[in-house]
């Protein structure tokens, strides 16, 4: 990057070098050519230059000439973000929902650091942003976003391969505690017992085909047939894993239930909404979209007495009912590689793990069986 024009009373300071004059005494103070903050100084013109020359060393790169030369001195984050979206993203065959989320994360970081070149963004630039705004899992899913923006970048040329990955060195925190707490199964039930009868039969259909939101709000009549259902699970639907046909005499019951709503629905859970609006997703006035079947359990949960007093952000979603499940089969007998790994439709059988741990204490057996023997002292 091309140094600033200086101005005439900065001509024999050295470059990022300023002075300012207060009650007769010249006060000098550096800006740090990446962050920009201005730190003193003192008073001493000759020091201050000597200290902004042995600075300006360390921290103006010289891949800032290289950069120039090949055209990537003026490209900043959003020129990234959006050669990431055009180039990459449509390579990746994510689920809908999963690009959403995605989305909202670069625009988050567009927003904040879409000015700032891309060359500028050092280890100590992310790792500021990064703990100034976001805080446990944000904090996780911005920092691997940020890692794969730097990947991409490194790869076309637009930031140094011999500067590492800014991102990938910053602190993971990966040692955080799950803020949510975990779901139990007497906080099912009361949960349950509050819940109208379409509610009632979406949770009692994850709770038996360990299935999330998306997969269950989007289940049709059809979908069962002969004791089976099929089900693509949307986060993973571009795998073969994800294509489900699960035997599941247990749902007879519940479908039939959801067929005495006196509402002709093609959709298993279904209600009569208060307007009939048209919404994105929504191909049936019955259905429920992501957001207001969310809104609907959220309600439900904060009605029951067993959370009350419990932190927002320690509240069990409706997805914990998905880990609820896993860890009722798991304590039952079924096998995770065979059964509910499959069933989850998990390629890492680690994950499926992730969801079984937090529901109970474990407690090792072991053994103490060391012999006293006392003796009288001599």
């Amino acid at each position: 990057m091309a140094p600033r024009k200086r101005l005439k009373k900065n001509k024999d300071l050295v470059e990022n070098l300023y002075a300012s004059v207060k009650n007769g005494v010249s006060y000098y103070q550096y800006r740090h050519p990446v962050s920009g903050q201005y730190h003193s100084m003192g008073t001493n013109k000759q020091e201050a230059n000597a200290a902004a020359r042995q600075l300006n060393s360390i921290l103006i790169p010289e891949r800032n000439l290289v950069a120039e030369v090949m055209g990537t001195a003026d490209k900043d984050i959003s020129h990234l973000i959006d050669r990431y979206r055009k180039e990459l993203l449509p390579t990746k065959g994510l689920a809908p929902g999963t690009e959403k989320i995605l989305e909202y994360r670069l625009k988050r970081i567009e927003r904040d650091l879409g000015s700032k070149l891309v060359q500028d963004c050092d280890v100590q630039a992310i790792a500021e942003y990064l703990d100034d705004n976001f805080e446990r899992d944000a904090y996780i899913k911005h920092r691997a976003t940020l890692i794969e923006l730097f990947r991409f970048a490194i790869n076309k040329g637009l930031y140094p391969l011999d500067m590492g990955n800014p991102a990938e060195v910053t602190y993971a925190k990966s040692e955080y505690e799950k803020a949510r707490r975990r779901l139990t199964q007497e906080q099912f039930w009361e949960i349950h017992a509050k819940a109208e009868p379409w509610m009632q039969n979406a949770m009692e259909i994850a709770l038996i085909t360990l299935q999330g939101r998306a997969e269950v709000i989007n289940m049709k009549f059809s979908d069962y047939q002969d004791n089976t259902l099929r089900v693509i699970r949307q986060k993973t639907s571009k795998h073969e894993h994800s294509h489900l046909m699960i035997h599941c005499p247990q749902l007879e019951e519940i479908i039939t239930r959801a067929r005495q709503s006196k509402i002709a629905s093609p959709y298993i859970i279904h209600r009569r909404p208060e307007r009939k609006v048209e919404a994105e997703g929504r191909d049936h006035w019955t259905k429920l979209t992501p957001n207001t079947f969310t809104a609907e359990f959220r309600k439900v949960r904060d009605k029951c007495k067993c959370f009350e007093g419990v932190p927002r952000q320690h509240l069990p979603t409706f997805h914990e009912i998905r880990a609820l499940g896993s860890w009722l089969y798991k304590k039952e007998g079924f096998d995770n590689e065979t059964y509910i790994q499959p069933l989850m439709a998990h390629a890492d059988g680690k994950m499926t793990e992730h969801y079984q741990q937090g529901h109970e204490q474990r407690w090792v057996t072991v053994s103490a069986e060391l012999s006293i023997v006392r003796t009288k002292p001599s």
